[in-house]
């Protein structure tokens, strides 16, 4: 059996994207362009992902988005970004949206959540066909916002 499944990322309309995100069409409008395809057999389940000629793994990357911690910690080398606040997905109240895993280069202050940040690190694609997963953003720096 093969089943095909829209991308999360196309699922989540551009109308629900607001603030810095929408005018962040190097971030969030290339990673809502990746694609993928669930292909489910007898003996195998996997995820191909199809990804937009303008992402590269290794490139340098920037993005705007709204701080989402995935611990409470003093300090934080590990946090999700998201287009839009209602997308938080440890929220339970909008489904799922689009976001982007972000590993710091440094720790920093843990921020309040739904805060605002620009963020730039380098761009991995997750290629793992067991994961809906699609990139992380590693040795990133806040640009700014949190304040």
């Amino acid at each position: 059996m093969r089943v095909t499944i829209p991308t999360l990322a196309t699922l989540t309309s551009a109308a629900l994207l607001t603030g810095p995100a929408a005018a962040d069409p190097q971030g969030w409008d290339l990673l809502q362009a990746i694609t993928f395809e669930e292909v489910e057999t007898d003996t195998e389940w996997k995820v191909l992902k199809t990804f937009p000629e303008g992402l590269r793994n290794g490139a340098e990357f920037t993005v705007t988005g709204y701080y989402v911690p995935v611990e409470a910690q003093a300090y934080v080398t590990q946090f999700l970004i998201v287009p839009d606040p209602a997308d938080c997905p440890f929220c339970g109240s909008n489904g799922y949206g689009i976001s982007l895993e972000v590993l710091a280069a440094d720790p920093m202050p843990d921020l309040p959540e739904a805060s605002e940040v620009t963020v730039t690190g380098t761009l991995e694609l997750i290629e793992d066909t067991e994961t809906y997963q699609f990139a992380r953003l590693t040795e990133a720096r806040l640009v700014d916002g949190g304040s």
